[in-house]
């Protein structure tokens, strides 16, 4: 399970790449945090917006299954939601 909540895809316009914003959950227990600085590099790749940073523009499930997120530079990264591990996209998912 991924845990998130309304309004994730934002961060502090002071944050740090150390910021955890992705929660994987197997048996109530937690098993993998996803940091600020395993998805970018830099902090200046986050997008501006009024009053925060945005880190992520699409997030969610693909067809089988795995747990994409569409950062803010157009990458697509995929992760087991068991596990929290990174996976190439599957051909059929999105």
């Amino acid at each position: 399970m991924v845990v998130g909540y309304s309004g994730m895809n934002l961060v502090p316009v002071e944050v740090t790449l150390d910021e955890p914003v992705l929660f994987f959950y197997n048996r109530n227990r937690l098993v993998r945090t996803i940091k600020l600085d395993q998805l970018y590099q830099h902090k200046s790749q986050l997008l501006r917006t009024v009053s925060h940073l945005a880190w992520v523009h699409n997030i969610g499930f693909n067809s089988t299954n795995q747990f994409v997120v569409e950062l803010v530079n157009g990458d697509k990264l995929a992760f087991n939601p068991r596990t929290g591990s990174r996976e190439p996209i599957r051909p059929d998912g999105s």
